[in-house]
């Protein structure tokens, strides 16, 4: 606009000068005259000199600051840091490189992998230049270890490099696997052996009041027939509740105010344990949405309290926490208690299914707390013990 005015004030002054110059020259104001003359050409000038340097711009190549080679490299690296699987390249000296964001947030370097793990090195050194998948498991910060497949492709050499490598993290799809496996194997128990119980029980019984109605000397047999009844029915009572592990639903996840939830399963706690175990419950302030299966977070919760609660007891101040807390990739929730403690030896069977190392124990609380939590994504695990710490027992939950 300023331009455009300008050029037009130029314009409106070249018509003036030729409109003025012939009136003083034949007047007799010849000085007058020329100085006319000369702002007519000063205007006409300008115009000009403007429009020579709107040409010049308009020609003008702005001269690129990054390189064609170098702008496809900075769009290849950013093509690379968006893909969230974490690849890496190997180089002729065998040395791994992080290739994107996700391998250098993965092994917490910028470039090198000075100190590669053993799990990846061992793979590669199997077969380097095979282009199969290998399960490996790898530690991720601040996470417990998960399991990546390893899928190695050739480099042909083309700038040092000799292999490509990419780690796609699988743990959730074993998870899901391993807990369908699970529900498989316990519905094919329970189905076989309830086959087996329901006619014993129902037999037993029959055989029972039948000697009941002869004298005193069938005693003995009708003893031996109430224990074989009391047996059965126990056997049944504890096949039904693997039957109800086997037949855990899918999740039906959905937004949940987990703070909310954390203070009811509180409640349910308080109302069974009364004054007995004390609970300590530690949650971030504001609401925390998360999408999950109400009803069987709450089960599973619900049980790793009241196990909790169960080996407290044993201690003059039985105490147990429940502690959430929110991280960049995930939901962690502690459930700690003050008990005895659990031998490490013990981690992973303390999760077997038919498994219980406590007193009128059935083996079911932790294994459908776990399949809970693999349901919805996320692992269980038994958390090392902090010997400063006053509790001894830390299991944790990551979803």
């Amino acid at each position: 606009m300023r331009v455009a005015l300008e050029t037009l004030l130029r314009l409106a002054g070249i018509v003036a000068a030729c409109l003025l110059v012939l009136p003083a020259w034949q007047h007799g104001f010849y000085a007058t005259a020329l100085l006319i003359v000369c702002f007519g050409l000063l205007c006409a000038g300008s115009i000009v000199a403007a429009q020579i340097r709107l040409t010049r711009r308009l020609k003008r190549h702005e001269p690129s600051v990054v390189r064609p080679v170098d702008r496809e490299k900075l769009r290849n690296r950013a093509l690379l840091d968006h893909a969230p699987v974490p690849l890496l390249v190997q180089h002729v000296d065998g040395t791994l490189h992080a290739a994107n964001r996700a391998a250098r947030r993965l092994f917490m370097t910028e470039n090198v992998l000075r100190e590669p793990p053993e799990a990846l090195v061992t793979a590669l050194e199997r077969d380097a230049t095979a282009p199969e998948k290998r399960l490996i498991r790898l530690a991720s910060p601040g996470s417990a270890p998960r399991v990546y497949a390893l899928s190695v492709g050739k480099g042909g050499g083309a700038g040092g490099i000799v292999a490509y490598l990419a780690l796609t993290d699988v743990e959730a799809g074993l998870n899901a696997a391993e807990a369908q496996a699970l529900r498989d194997l316990l519905q094919v128990l329970s189905h076989e052996i309830m086959n087996s119980l329901t006619p014993i029980v129902s037999l037993s019984a029959t055989a029972e009041d039948l000697f009941a109605e002869k004298n005193e000397t069938d005693v003995l047999i009708r003893e031996a027939l109430c224990t074989i009844r009391r047996r059965a029915e126990g056997l049944d009572r504890f096949v039904r509740g693997y039957r109800d592990l086997a037949r855990l639903p899918e999740p039906d996840l959905k937004l949940t105010d987990l703070g909310a939830l954390v203070r009811e399963i509180a409640r349910l706690f308080v109302a069974r344990w009364e004054e007995r175990v004390a609970l300590d419950v530690v949650i971030p302030a504001g609401r925390l949405m998360v999408r999950l299966d109400a009803a069987q977070m709450e089960q599973a919760l619900v049980n790793l309290l009241n196990n909790g609660a169960e080996a407290a007891l044993e201690q003059s101040a039985p105490r147990v926490q429940l502690a959430v807390e929110a991280t960049n990739d995930a939901i962690i929730i502690k459930v700690r208690d003050n008990g005895p403690g659990i031998d490490i030896t013990l981690r992973e069977q303390i999760f077997e299914p038919f498994v219980s190392f406590k007193t009128g124990g059935n083996g079911i609380g932790l294994p459908l707390a776990r399949q809970i939590i693999k349901g919805h994504g996320g692992k269980l695990v038994l958390a090392n013990s902090d010997e400063r710490s006053c509790w001894t027992t830390t299991f944790k939950v990551q979803i």
